[in-house]
């Protein structure tokens, strides 16, 4: 079974572009139930579907988001809208940063993108893992210009550094139309941070438990 790079299925709106707050998102039923994948949910296949769905991230073995919503639960995400999943975050956390999460795939599903969920989740995730983590980090396709929105805005609302330098240089791929992937590295990230843009999560995650 083979990992393959890293990728994300987002569409959220750019930094000057307004998603909906929360009070919003609660009139309109769009803002999703956060919490960590069960494996008697069924959430590694749904991972794995959303992913397959995106037509963007590359395809992996169905084993691949078993084994992630199993064995790196606490690092992943799912997004729940009226009881189905609409989206996911599948990461890790690094043995040589314990203080670090690494995103390896993002995907929301193509029904509710542009509603700022990529972001809720990662919020969400922060603050399940703050303060043992307190950095969060990804890589990025130069030409992934959602992605870097995204992680660049997270980074605002943190009030935090979002250092960016090449993690896997093109070269270092087989295929010929590889691009960089440049690593995001968000943070330090406070407790109040961690805190200020996730008001529910912590409810919706202890609901989901």
């Amino acid at each position: 079974m083979t990992l393959m790079r890293v990728g994300t299925s987002i569409d959220d709106p750019a930094p000057d572009e307004q998603s909906p707050t929360n009070e919003e998102a609660d009139e309109e039923s769009t803002l999703p139930r956060i919490r960590p994948p069960r494996l008697e949910y069924g959430d590694g296949a749904a991972m794995w579907r959303l992913a397959r769905e995106s037509g963007v991230l590359e395809e992996n073995a169905e084993y691949t988001y078993h084994m992630f919503s199993h064995f790196f639960a606490d690092a992943c995400v799912i997004a729940e809208i009226e009881g189905k999943p609409a989206g996911f975050i599948a990461g890790f956390r690094p043995p040589d940063r314990p203080d670090a999460v690494f995103v390896w795939q993002i995907a929301v599903h193509p029904d509710h993108r542009g509603q700022g969920i990529a972001r809720l989740m990662l919020h969400g995730l922060l603050q399940r893992l703050h303060p043992e983590v307190q950095f969060l980090e990804a890589t990025v396709a130069p030409s992934n210009k959602a992605s870097e929105r995204t992680f660049r805005s997270v980074a605002r609302e943190l009030d935090t550094l979002c250092n960016e330098a090449v993690l896997f240089p093109a070269d270092r791929f087989g295929g010929p139309s590889h691009e960089d992937e440049v690593l995001f590295r968000i943070g330090p990230v406070t407790a109040e941070a961690a805190a200020a843009y996730a008001p529910r999560m912590e409810q919706e995650t202890a609901a989901a438990l």
